[in-house]
């Protein structure tokens, strides 16, 4: 299978079993969204959360603290510190990318009423060695933001497709057999 075509069916997959849309707009607050693709060798991950999920605010920062932690959660998303893969998968990172949205102070405001939407979004690649022993992930999100109270993985593998939901006592995906 190609890799484009595999993530075709990742974003159908994920498009057919999504009750809400992923976007910088409209989110469920404390509610993030991994989708995760196996092709061949290549795992990828691609991460959608609101602001206030991984930071408790959806505003510019208001101060220094504030600033240090914006950076330090795009540091932390864009290294991969949030996914545990089995060593005996011989992976390694490849290729990985952070966005802090909605955070900018000369953003246009919201008209009044209305909750500014701020986000955040990872991509993370890599190249593993035997593909075949990742049949379990660790996804610590809800255990690195605690605004993080729910996290929907949908996979794609060869084998199919799946669906975890993972929360602070549960960080673990199960890949199809």
């Amino acid at each position: 299978m190609k890799r484009s075509a595999a993530l075709f069916l990742l974003l159908a997959a994920s498009a057919a079993q999504a009750h809400d849309v992923r976007q910088l707009g409209a989110h469920v607050h404390g509610q993030a969204t991994v989708d995760l693709a196996l092709d061949q060798q290549t795992l990828e991950f691609a991460l959608q959360a609101p602001g206030i999920g991984i930071l408790d605010f959806e505003r510019p920062p208001a101060n220094a603290t504030e600033q240090a932690a914006l950076v330090r959660a795009v540091v932390l998303l864009k290294d991969g510190r949030w996914v545990t893969l089995p060593t005996a998968a011989g992976c390694r990172l490849s290729g990985n990318d952070a966005k802090a949205e909605g955070f900018d102070a000369t953003a246009t405001p919201p008209p009044a009423g209305q909750h500014r939407h701020a986000g955040f979004s990872a991509t993370l690649q890599y190249h593993c060695a035997k593909p075949a022993e990742l049949r379990a992930i660790v996804v610590r999100l809800p255990a690195l933001f605690p605004g993080l109270h729910e996290v929907i993985v949908n996979s794609v593998t060869p084998h199919g497709q799946s669906r975890s939901v993972l929360t602070p006592g549960n960080l673990r995906v199960v890949l199809a057999p």
